[in-house]
């Protein structure tokens, strides 16, 4: 990583850019609607499969199991990725008869 020092001893770096993805995500208890930012040359999974323990979801919503309720949002949700379940990218998807007609 490329960084500098001035002369007070501030660590100056390069800026870092990421994607984001809106997602959802299931826990035992929960289901979570938020944006995950990923390094631009990775993937979702490889962000989830990183050594870090916690997940950073900004503009979090927090629901009950059946996702019609919401119980909090908040600007920041850091996640334990232990307690995830599953994560679903929300992604514009073709539908599967504009799939057929393109191969």
């Amino acid at each position: 990583m490329d960084f500098r020092v001035d002369q007070k001893g501030k660590y100056y770096t390069e800026r870092v850019t990421k994607k984001t993805l809106q997602v959802i995500i299931a826990t035992a208890t929960n289901i979570i609607r938020g944006t995950v930012h990923v390094m631009r040359n990775l993937r979702l999974k490889d962000e989830l499969n990183n050594d870090e323990r916690f997940i950073a979801v900004t503009g979090a919503e927090v629901y009950d199991m059946s996702g019609q309720t919401r119980l909090h949002s908040n600007e920041v949700l850091l996640l334990n990725k232990d307690l995830v379940v599953w994560v679903l990218p929300q992604e514009e998807s073709q539908p599967a008869d504009e799939e057929e007609r393109s191969e």
